[in-house]
């Protein structure tokens, strides 16, 4: 908007204005003229198309909010027949008879009331929303890149622009403006412009009338409703005063509070937001409600929260110490272990110094026996002398032998063989644990991996559902997801059923005729997909995600695809959309 109005200052003046200065234009004066519509024209389309796209936001947003409602009093009126309806009227009859103030004797008529509301205003925002996607198909395709080169002669190292130039009058800049102006002369180009302006001219009038539907709501006064009216007129008959930055500005403001006024039919009963929203607004005996709500909180502190506050404390302990008793023993240990493994660092259970002192100790027992020569390669022959020997002293009898002979001393030989031994033991299983450890370790991480996976996808289903503000499992999703693309293609198919007259031939290469309530039923469908695709991502994979949103961003190009390219690029969607079953 800024650069379209600091654009128009370089236009050329009014044709009245070079009556009364009796002045003709230059052939420069009038390429610039051209260059300079050109450019104007090109940006007003932009902004106007950035526009429109933050429109038909607003148009999604609210079709979506009143489809949920539609459904809403759908379920209340299929509810309302039946036995359960007849039981339920029969109770508003005898408490209607007892409190006739309360008026529940048209009860069901409202709901019905409310449904036909509701689905009216529905019907009519899928029809603005289909108005907006039209005009955005229709828009006049931009000049090729391409074109550009042929234009500018100036070598890469200048610093300064060819329109800089051309706006100084500086004369570098001649070639690039006699190219520039055989360019925009060309036939097509000519097309370009007339079809560029009827086409703003076109998107500004949907604009106000979009956008005027909106202020007939209630929520909107009768001031700013007048007011907004008659800038949105001025805009779109291209006002003097109306065409600066501001005034853009001001044009999106009134685009983005279109989707918050509540449409006919959109209010529930007993409904969480209308309650609060009239908690906030109860006014008694002028003490307003965020007094009454800070009494509540400290009366519910009070009562509540205080008694029972070191109970609420010692429970968010032991909830700590065993939330971090599972990440100790199920992911520290068992990762630390590992990593102590790889980098051989664990600490044995037998020393090898011990174990070898105690075998040169035995040794040198054995040695001062007189059966060994202190020798490794020695001791088992050594020990049997000792056996032997220690059999014939317990014969000669076991007290003489303590007292006067060798038993004593072969009964220490015995504890050291049995010493040593014990080590040569412990060291073998040392080496057996030692070799299995990191196997071991391995094996105890399954438990944290399995934690790690199904906590992981638990923690996504449970943020998606927050998203989604309703509880439902991945593949409930997924099949909903399923039934928007199998509507979609049941709304293409039925696109060109009045083709089928022309013949099979004519009708394949036809493009899709769509009203604009069909197509804004193509779009929320469309839109509630991508929706449901955006809040399982994940658990679905960001890659897959991004290739389906582009390939039905594929299903709206500029210019309209025919029927059956648009079937068949849905195939292609459809297909892609089973492979996310793999990921649940």
């Amino acid at each position: 908007a800024q650069a379209l109005s600091k654009l128009s200052n370089y236009i050329a003046p009014s044709s009245s204005t070079r009556d009364k200065t009796k002045t003709t234009p230059t052939v420069k004066q009038q390429n610039i003229d051209l260059l300079l519509h050109h450019s104007s024209k090109l940006i007003e389309m932009r902004t106007l198309d950035a526009l429109l796209r933050t429109l038909r936001d607003r148009h999604l947003i609210v079709a979506s909010r009143l489809r949920r409602a539609r459904d809403y009093w759908k379920w209340h009126v299929n509810l309302s027949g039946g036995w359960f309806g007849l039981f339920t009227q029969d109770i508003r009859l005898k408490v209607n008879s007892v409190l006739p103030w309360l008026g529940l004797n048209d009860f069901k008529e409202r709901i019905q009331r409310d449904y036909e509301r509701v689905t009216a205003s529905w019907e009519k925002e899928l029809i603005c929303l289909g108005k907006v996607q039209q005009i955005l198909l229709d828009r006049p395709e931009e000049m090729e890149v391409g074109s550009l080169l042929s234009v500018t002669k100036e070598n890469d190292g200048e610093e300064s622009s060819w329109l800089s130039n051309l706006l100084s009058g500086g004369t570098k800049s001649k070639p690039s403006l006699d190219a520039s102006a055989e360019l925009m002369l060309e036939s097509k180009n000519r097309v370009w412009i007339r079809e560029t302006e009827d086409w703003c001219t076109t998107a500004r009038q949907a604009v106000r009338d979009a956008l005027d539907e909106v202020m007939i709501t209630k929520d909107v006064g009768d001031a700013e409703r007048s007011e907004a009216h008659k800038f949105l007129n001025d805009w779109a008959s291209y006002d003097v005063t109306t065409e600066n930055a501001s005034s853009w500005l001001t044009a999106l403001s009134i685009v983005e509070y279109s989707g918050s006024p509540r449409r006919p039919g959109e209010q529930r009963y007993l409904q969480l937001s209308t309650i609060i929203s009239q908690v906030k607004r109860y006014d008694f005996l002028g003490i307003p409600s965020s007094v009454l709500i800070l009494f509540a909180a400290n009366m519910f502190h009070d009562r509540v929260v205080a008694p029972h506050k070191q109970e609420m404390i010692d429970f968010a302990k032991s909830v700590f110490s065993a939330v971090w008793g599972v990440i100790e023993f199920r992911f520290y240990i068992p990762l630390k272990d590992i990593i102590l493994d790889l980098l051989n660092r664990r600490p044995r259970m037998v020393d090898p110094f011990a174990l070898s002192n105690e075998q040169t100790s035995l040794d040198n027992m054995l040695k001062d026996l007189g059966v060994g020569d202190g020798t490794r390669e020695n001791r088992a022959r050594a020990l049997a002398s000792a056996s032997r020997m220690y059999e014939e002293e317990v014969a000669g009898g076991a007290i003489r032998g303590i007292v006067r002979g060798k038993v004593a001393q072969l009964m220490l030989i015995q504890i050291q063989q049995l010493k040593a031994d014990l080590l040569q033991a412990m060291d073998t299983i040392d080496v057996l644990v030692d070799a299995n450890r990191l196997n071991v370790q391995l094996i105890a991480g399954i438990p944290a991996l399995l934690i790690v996976i199904y906590g992981t996808r638990a923690a996504f289903l449970f943020w998606s559902n927050i998203r989604m503000k309703n509880f439902r499992l991945p593949h409930d999703v997924h099949s909903e997801m399923s039934d928007y693309l199998k509507k979609v293609e049941e709304c293409l198919v039925l696109s060109n059923y009045q083709l089928d007259a022309m013949g099979r031939e004519q009708a394949v290469g036809a493009k899709a005729c769509l009203k604009p309530k069909e197509m804004g039923e193509l779009l929320l469908l469309l839109h509630s997909y991508l929706n449901l695709l955006d809040y399982m991502s994940p658990p679905f994979p960001s890659k897959q995600c991004n290739s389906i949103h582009q390939s039905v961003q594929n299903l709206l190009l500029q210019g309209q695809m025919s029927t059956k390219r648009q079937l068949d690029l849905l195939k292609v969607i459809q297909s892609k959309n089973d492979e996310l079953l793999k990921f649940i």
